[in-house]
């Protein structure tokens, strides 16, 4: 996993986006699909969480107040609890979480398999994780931006990396996936001035497009994956 990532902060507005935010309804989607899926975790009081590229630890919130949550990351991030090491794996003990969290980490790191891999060595037996990652979306760098997937390659990966899925949804259908890359295209293309004011019509078109889609037509096509899988029962 290389480092470079924490030079610098995330853009402003990514966590709390005004209507003219280029990408506020994938972000509100996401937050609203994370949420839902997160309370298929099952915490209890005292489970032990870990938050695996846990970044400015925004997601801290889907641990609830009563976990234990452990930010791991690259060096350099002095939010983090643990820092990952050179090789990807973490200096932790196996089966030591209730439940790992990976948030729109995936897509950045150099061997997924390897990544899935300690998240299931990390995890209790019957502990789960709750990962989002991309299926179509356009490519950014943090620091890197490796991979995107179908949602049946990304169900096969999880499978043949030692997981069951429980939980498997979309974030956004492809109308409104369209729509995100066009506008994903042409806002820098634009005037400043400009750039506002198309990004809150083209957010409102995309809002109003996706709620056109049920939750299984989101599916083939998403912008964005989530889902919640647990490790595969052990062979009699």
């Amino acid at each position: 996993m290389e480092t470079g990532r924490f030079e610098s902060r995330p853009p402003p507005g990514l966590r709390a986006p005004g209507r003219t935010h280029p990408l506020r309804h994938v972000i509100h989607a996401l937050d609203e699909a994370l949420t839902t899926a997160g309370a298929q975790l099952r915490l209890q009081a005292g489970a032990r969480v870990l938050d695996f590229g846990c970044g400015d630890r925004h997601y801290q919130k889907l641990a609830g107040p009563d976990a234990s949550y452990v930010g791991a990351d690259l060096p350099g991030n002095s939010a983090a609890d643990v820092v990952i090491n050179a090789d990807g794996t973490l200096p932790v003990p196996g089966e030591s979480f209730e439940a790992v969290l990976s948030t729109q980490v995936l897509e950045h790191v150099a061997d997924p398999r390897l990544y899935l891999a300690e998240c299931l060595r990390v995890l209790k037996r019957d502990g789960r994780l709750l990962l989002s990652t991309h299926g179509t979306m356009f490519y950014h760098r943090d620091p890197v931006d490796y991979w995107r997937w179908t949602h049946e390659g990304l169900r096969k990966l999880l499978g043949d990396s030692g997981f069951e899925i429980m939980h498997f949804e979309g974030v956004m259908g492809l109308g409104a996936v369209g729509l995100q890359l066009f506008q994903s295209a042409t806002y820098p293309k634009l005037p400043s001035w400009l750039r506002p004011a198309y990004a809150a019509v083209m957010q409102w078109l995309i809002a109003w497009i996706d709620r056109r889609y049920s939750p299984e037509t989101r599916v083939p096509n998403a912008l964005v994956y989530v889902l919640v899988a647990r490790p595969k029962p052990l062979p009699a």
